[in-house]
């Protein structure tokens, strides 16, 4: 298996969010390095069989939200369940991790800022001066905001979400070591000792 954990997800997941810091401390621990790849939602939950959020049956969504406050307590994140800014149009976001990414910068941070930003300090991470601030934070040039529309970032949206479908991802977070895939943040512990096998 491959050292490179594979990392689709959508910004603004929660349970992607749930995963991200132990994702990175898990990578940082056994010498491994994130391919971070945003996708688009709505073409995964087609190919996936999924539905978004407000379509699902009430059922589903009641138990949704006991995982949301289970998760939250579990991992001591204040983590508010029902932020005000969700959902969002997440392609602004995205394309500025993308555009990031393409110019080598590690963006493990900038992401886990922009979800953040989301799930816990309420702020639109589709509004360019959120997104701006969560470049600021990190040290990252602004401009990475103004390439987030151009045609090679899109185009790699575009290719992650077709990689993604190829590779039959469902939901997300999905992690991938090679072609083994562990989806959602509570398989994290199987990435790890995957990992280990290695060291």
């Amino acid at each position: 298996m491959s050292r490179i954990i594979t990392h689709y997800f959508f910004v603004q997941s929660p349970w992607a969010f749930f995963g991200i810091r132990r994702a990175i401390e898990i990578a940082a621990r056994h010498n491994a390095k994130i391919d971070h790849r945003p996708v688009k939602s709505s073409e995964i939950f087609k190919h996936g069989g999924g539905v978004p959020l407000k379509q699902r049956p009430v059922p589903r969504q009641a138990y949704r939200m006991v995982e949301l406050k289970r998760w939250r307590s579990y991992l001591d994140i204040p983590l508010n369940e029902t932020p005000e800014f969700f959902p969002i149009n997440e392609s602004l976001a995205a394309g500025t991790i993308i555009a990031a990414k393409l110019d080598g910068q590690d963006v493990s941070n900038l992401i886990e800022t922009i979800m953040r930003d989301i799930w816990v300090n309420q702020r639109d991470a589709a509004s360019p001066d959120v997104i701006a601030a969560a470049l600021h934070h990190n040290g990252l040039s602004s401009d990475y905001l103004e390439l987030a529309g151009d045609g090679a970032v899109l185009d790699t949206y575009d290719a992650y979400t077709e990689d993604a479908k190829t590779a039959n991802i469902f939901g997300v977070p999905t992690y991938f070591l090679g072609d083994e895939m562990f989806w959602g943040q509570d398989r994290l512990e199987f990435v790890e000792r995957a990992l280990a096998t290695q060291d």
